[in-house]
């Protein structure tokens, strides 16, 4: 179907009439019918017949205004007259019902203020008419009802705009003519010619049903600071992406819905006159410009003042540009001019969190860099909300981690922008890393994963992060102050673990720019260009010690670095003290390397410019102590290296013979010479070189370097004598015990910041000392045994005894595992235990120290050993191991069997002993002072995180050691499968299980007697520990298939013996402490469960062991007397019920095989198997059923009948589970039970205070409460009663 063309050609033509105006249909109301607008134009156009296109040319009109004449004047008057006529008429033969009708109609489409506004629109027309105007149109906003937009007019007796303002016509349409005064009235809204929209034909105000989920705010366009948009239309996919800010409150809304139409509105009269309101209010605008709205028009809240601002809902701390918090008063009350309302919600000014977040996602880069710069200052804030109350935010305690987390990714997403977005990005990730702990931007040589709570350096993306950090700094357009907190954010993030240290080392190109960036830079140097930071050569050591692949990674740039060596710094184009402080950091990272065995032969291809140095240190010019420190560190180092070359990488890197041919001892020696009194820490690395030097050369030197050993102490023996070194070690011993006794009497909630500094000088004393006392050593010829008829020079050797004797037993140790600590403390203790096993050689070398004693400061020395003191503690067990032998027991008195003897004695379990205390698997941390092995096995040079640490943990690092170590060798036994000690067995070892288990208790049983003797309880194992570790002599026959009974290794008679020994401390007969009752509140021990995990790790419960250990009594014990014992701790009410349960339920038959006296019992409290008393009923029942079914003995016969009565009797307590139950319980036991039991429960009596009572004497107690026990039987039954009343009578 061919449709003909709706744009015909246009022709101008001369007008050949006057254009007639057209007229609008009417109805019998008067008004134009409504019509919806469910169609288009042109739809509706083409489906109307009458709407044809007009084939004829059309008559083009003037648009130049007509002349008006009188005769012109008076039609439209005419048109109103009749239409009023018509109107009357029309109204006069309606019905009262259809008046109404019509009525109602008009008030529903144009509100109730159309009466005000037909009867203005009358007064105004007669009043032009009177005064012979020509104008009788109104103006708009008379015309305007409450309810439609400003500039619209009514539909009712309103009259359309001037000519000049009306709408062009469109084509095809004929044009009016302008010949009358009163123009055409527009088309209705339902035309097909009309261009105004149909929603206003029909203005009444109607409110969509709104959910939360509708209202949206577009980030492109924030709502004006005067007018609140109530809703916008939901977001489309072209508008972008959106962010809620909140759900919606309906408050405009519901007072619209609340509020009562306008009273004079309702009576018909004008509206509010302006009287003497106050101008510029709310009202006053309102009446001024919007008479006809009502009141609580919501489209004239904007109007509303600030003065009543409503209080949110919740309240959130806000922000100012600055970002500090505003509080809620002075949120509500700054002006608007400050640039704080913008952005915010309701009438408070500042930002919120969340206001801040969504902005700094903002597509403007100004107003994203300043979001950015708010929460970099905010988390400035936020970091030490618990440590400065001058610089925190309260109402964000408890919030850090979550907050910390999400500023982060802010930071991470906005660091690929450039310029200030870029920058404001990298000083928020600053703040959250390097900033967030500042306490430890100087802190080497530990892991810091602990501190990060809530793992949020952990959830960084580094794959993403470090290529985008690469890529900021080789394009170095940003400012220079950025770049260094990028190099800052690169160290914290190496601090906080070796894994982040090696995903550096592995970022292509990272290390590169690092290193072209800060360090070489151009020399000589412009005057505003960039110098070398001293930050980037601490980040280079940092890599290094984190791990000897990372070392081997940073080998080639080591050689860029000669650069500040070259120079000196007197010479040097820096500042003297930037050169120094550079030279200083380049020979630390020499001697890192050093360390692993790596680039010793750079004092051999750079042997000029390092004796240029050398020459320098010693001179009088060089006045810097840490620069003397550091090069007598490197000296120290690479004299380690050169003591047995095979041990560098590559082997022979540096030779003894280089070492002796520089002189380096005697440039050390020069230097003592400029030390004074003031440089402890320069002191020590000199004493340590120069020890470091005598060592290597007793292996490499002539006579075991005696003349070494001659030429050194005739340099340094008057100053030990009288001088500076006297002065030197005497002051250490006094700073460090005043700085310990000060130390130890404040921990009481742990080790807290404010302790650092204390401690770091502590550890500067002990290193002091510690390095007096290897060089002393190193002057004593001979072995390690050999003591020497004189010593090489003086020492105060009872004043370091007692400081170290103070330090070992110090609180300082138990201090570093309470919850409050701080997770890097053990990091400050590495000098005090490298001073205490320097200690231990000294104090055997000493006159006058027994074996014994010597073998009580080794164990006791040898639990305050941390990661990298391995190679020291495996010496030391092996040397306490070799001290028991049969001569030295026989001289004590003990007497032991000689088969332990004729098969090794402790040599058999030497291997285990070592073996122990070997790190597992490829995690071994260097020491302070570096040896030939540890140059060639340590991994790493710093500690792991505490975490990793702790005592009640299967740990990969076997120190810290706990008291139970000495039990290592069962361990090995129970898994022989997997054990890595067999493997390394010497070949000659052939000892058995037997053997095997009965030096082990014999170590066990010497140790604890030598520390018990000299007083060093403290390291004592506790019952606990000793209970599980002689659990584990029975386990070794778990999963065994034995055909002989006599193969079983607990039956053996010095295994029995031993652990019978062991035990014996722990019996409720050893102490008299035990029968106190109640028992203790607060237990300081750990529980067998806690002790088990050392041992089972965290998968394995104690339980299940438990399970496992009762079953193996039940299917091979035999009745074993001290198998049944270790059945019983387990049951006393401090554990779950499932303990008890598990024996007394399921394991009922087993009760009768157990005869343990209450004496033999295992324990530090019989109260605590009494009270409180047992509440499970089934276990109860269990109670009462091994008592009737007996034969039930010692200790566990009281345990029973103490239950049972506290459940049966009023003065035991049985008040509290109900007459009806005891009344139950009692008719059982009389009923089922023999005599012995009914009178074991019926006679017993226990205090509950005081002392426990045990039998018989708790069977034979006299008093009043038999007749009170008499007449609650009564309340069984006559019978019952009459079968008691012999045992309760009271006159017998």
């Amino acid at each position: 179907m061919s449709q003909s063309s709706l744009v015909g050609s246009i022709f101008e033509r001369k007008p050949v009439a006057k254009p007639i105006a057209p007229s609008a249909p009417t109805t019998n109301t008067g008004f134009p019918a409504v019509k919806h607008r469910s169609q288009s134009a042109f739809a509706r156009a083409r489906a109307t017949g009458s709407a044809k296109r007009a084939q004829q040319v059309p008559t083009v009109q003037s648009s130049a205004p007509p002349r008006k004449d009188a005769s012109q004047s008076s039609v439209p008057e005419d048109w109103r007259a009749q239409v009023e006529e018509d109107n009357r008429r029309r109204v006069e033969a309606m019905t009262e019902e259809e008046r109404e009708q019509e009525r109602a109609e008009i008030l529903e489409k144009f509100g109730p203020g159309i009466a005000d506004v037909l009867r203005r629109a009358r007064a105004t027309r007669e009043a032009n008419q009177r005064s012979g105007g020509e104008k009788v149109g109104l103006e708009p906003s008379a015309f305007s009802s409450p309810h439609q937009p400003r500039g619209e007019v009514g539909e009712i007796g309103s009259r359309s705009p001037s000519p000049e303002s009306t709408p062009r016509p469109r084509l095809g349409e004929r044009t009016p003519s302008f010949t009358s005064v009163f123009p055409p009235r527009a088309s209705p809204p339902t035309s097909t010619s009309s261009t105004r929209p149909s929603s206003r034909s029909e203005r009444r105000i109607r409110f969509a049903e709104l959910t939360p989920d509708d209202i949206h705010v577009y980030e492109s366009a924030p709502p004006s600071p005067r007018k609140r948009a109530l809703a916008l239309p939901p977001p489309s996919d072209a508008d972008g992406p959106t962010i809620s800010l909140g759900r919606w409150k309906s408050t405009a809304l519901s007072r619209i819905n609340s509020s009562d139409p306008t009273p004079d509105a309702e009576k018909g009269e004008p509206s509010e006159q302006v009287g003497d309101l106050e101008e510029g209010t709310p009202e006053d605008i309102r009446r001024r410009f919007f008479p006809t709205a009502p009141p609580n028009d919501p489209s004239l809240e904007w109007i509303q003042g600030d003065a009543e601002p409503e209080e949110e809902a919740t309240p959130t701390v806000r922000f100012d540009l600055s970002g500090t918090p505003i509080s809620a008063k002075l949120s509500a009350s700054l002006p608007t001019h400050l640039g704080l309302h913008h952005h915010a919600e309701g009438s408070h000014a500042g930002y919120t969190l969340e206001d801040i977040f969504m902005l700094s996602r903002s597509t403007v880069p100004a107003q994203r860099a300043t979001m950015l710069g708010v929460l970099a200052k905010v988390a400035h804030r936020l970091a030490r909300t618990s440590t400065d109350s001058k610089k925190s935010i309260p109402e964000l305690a408890g919030q850090e981690i979550a907050l910390r987390k999400r500023m982060l990714a802010a930071g991470v997403e906005a660091l690929s922008e450039r310029a200030s977005v870029g920058a404001r990005a990298v000083e928020l990730l600053w703040e959250c890393t390097a900033q967030w702990d500042e306490e430890v931007l100087g802190l080497e040589g530990v892991e810091l994963a602990d501190l990060d709570k809530g793992d949020a350096l952990a959830s960084l993306p580094l794959d993403y992060l470090l290529p985008q950090i690469s890529t900021v700094i080789e394009l170095a357009e940003l400012p220079n102050e950025s770049l260094s907190q990028l190099l800052a954010i690169l160290h914290r993030l190496v601090q906080h673990s070796n894994a982040n240290a090696t995903a550096i080392v592995s970022s292509k190109g990272l290390v590169a720019n690092v290193l072209q960036r800060f360090l070489l830079t151009p020399i000589p140097p412009a005057p505003d260009g960039p110098r070398p930071s001293p930050l980037a050569l601490k980040f280079m050591r940092t890599l290094i010690q984190s791990s000897r692949e990372n070392a081997k990674s940073l080998v080639g740039p080591a050689d860029s670095l000669l650069r500040f060596v070259i120079t000196l710094p007197s010479a040097s184009p820096f500042p003297v003290s930037l050169a120094t402080q550079l030279l200083a950091e380049t020979l630390h990272l020499y001697a890192d390397l050093a360390s692993y065995g790596l680039y010793s032969h750079v004092t051999t291809t750079a042997q000029e410019y390092f004796m240029q140095l050398n020459q320098y240190i010693r001179s009088p010019q060089c006045r810097n102590s840490q620069l003397r420190s550091a090069w007598l560190r490197a000296l120290e180092a690479w004299t380690v290296c050169a003591r047995d070359p095979h041990s560098t990488t590559p082997s022979h890197d540096i030779l003894w013979s280089q070492v002796v041919g520089w002189g380096w001892v005697e440039d050390m020696l020069e230097v003592r010479k400029h030390l004074d009194d003031t440089d402890g820490e320069a002191w020590s690395h000199l004493w340590s070189s120069m020890a470091a030097f005598l060592e290597g050369a007793k292996v490499n030197g002539a006579r075991g370097g005696e003349d070494e050993r001659a030429m050194v102490l005739e340099a340094i023996k008057d100053g030990f004598v009288n001088g500076r070194e006297k002065r030197i070690v005497g002051n250490a011993l006094r700073s460090g015990q005043d700085i310990s006794n000060k130390l130890g009497a404040g921990m009481r909630q742990g080790i807290l910041p404010s302790d650092v500094p204390s401690l770091r000088d502590l550890g500067t004393h002990a290193s002091t000392i510690a390095a007096a006392i290897r060089l002393f050593l190193a002057c004593t010829p001979g072995s390690h045994k050999d003591i020497p008829d004189t010593p090489p020079f003086l020492l105060p050797f009872a004043d370091i005894s007692s400081a170290c004797a103070a330090i070992t037993t110090s609180p300082l140790w138990t201090s570093l595992y309470t919850p409050e600590s701080i997770p890097y403390g053990h990091l400050f203790y590495r000098p005090l235990s490298t001073l205490l096993s320097s200690y231990l050689q000294l104090s055997r070398k000493t006159p006058g120290t027994s074996p014994d004693l010597w073998m009580a400061q080794s164990l006791a020395i040898l639990c305050r050993h941390f990661p990298g003191d391995d190679e020291r503690a495996q010496q030391t067990a092996s040397q306490v191991a070799e001290t028991i032998t049969s001569d030295f027991l026989r001289g004590r008195g003990w007497s032991v069997p000689d088969e332990i003897w004729d098969r090794g004695g402790m040599g058999t379990i030497v291997p285990f002993l070592t073996h122990s205390l070997q790190p597992k698997g490829e995690e071994g941390v260097g020491p302070l002072w570096i040896t030939p092995k540890s140059i060639s096995t340590a991994t790493t040079q710093r500690l792991p995180p505490f975490s990793s640490l702790q005592p009640n943990d299967r740990r990969h690092q076997p120190l810290p050691l706990t008291k139970d170590w000495v039990f290592c060798p069962l361990d090995h036994l129970l898994r022989s499968g997997e054990s890595e000690a067999f493997k390394d067995l010497p070949s000659e070892w052939d000892a058995s299980e037997v053997e095997v288990v009965r030096a082990t208790l014999l170590f066990i049983r010497v140790s604890q007697e030598v520390l018990h003797y000299h007083h060093l309880d403290s390291f004592v194992m506790t019952r606990e520990e000793v209970m599980f570790g002689c659990m584990k002599v029975f386990m070794l026959e778990h999963g065994q298939q034995q055909d002989d009974s006599s193969d079983e290794v607990f039956r053996d008679g010095i295994v029995e013996r031993y652990m019978s020994e062991i035990l014996a401390p722990f019996t409720a007969s050893a102490d008299a402490k035990t029968l106190r009752t109640p028992p203790p509140s607060i237990h300081t021990t750990d529980s067998l469960d806690v002790v088990a995990k050392r041992f089972l790790g965290a998968t394995v419960p104690f339980y299940q062991w438990y399970t496992d250990f009762v079953g193996l009594y039940d299917s091979i014990s035999f009745a074993h007397p001290l198998f049944a014992r270790l059945l019983l701790p387990p049951l006393n009410m401090r554990y779950p019920s499932d303990y008890r349960k598990y024996l007394w339920v399921d394991y009922n038959h087993v009760m009768r095989t157990v005869r343990t006296p209450p004496g033999d019992a295992i324990t530090g409290s019989i109260a605590e198997y009494l009270w409180p008393v047992e509440t499970d009923a089934e276990i109860v029942g269990a109670y009462l059923r091994a008592l009737v079914k007996g034969p039930l003995e010692g200790f566990v016969r009281l345990i029973a009948v103490h239950h049972v009565a506290c459940k049966i009797w009023p003065d035991m307590g049985s008040g509290s589970d109900g007459e009806d139950k005891a009344v139950k319980l009692l008719k059982a036991l009389v009923d089922q039970g023999g005599f012995d039991a009914i009178r074991d429960v019926v006679l017993y009596r226990q205090h509950r205070e005081g002392t426990i009572v045990l039998p018989p004497a708790c069977f034979q107690e006299e008093g009043s409460w038999k007749g009170l026990r008499l007449e609650f039987a009564g309340k069984c039954g006559e019978d019952v009663k009459e079968r008691l009343k012999n045992l309760l009578d009271e006159s017998k």
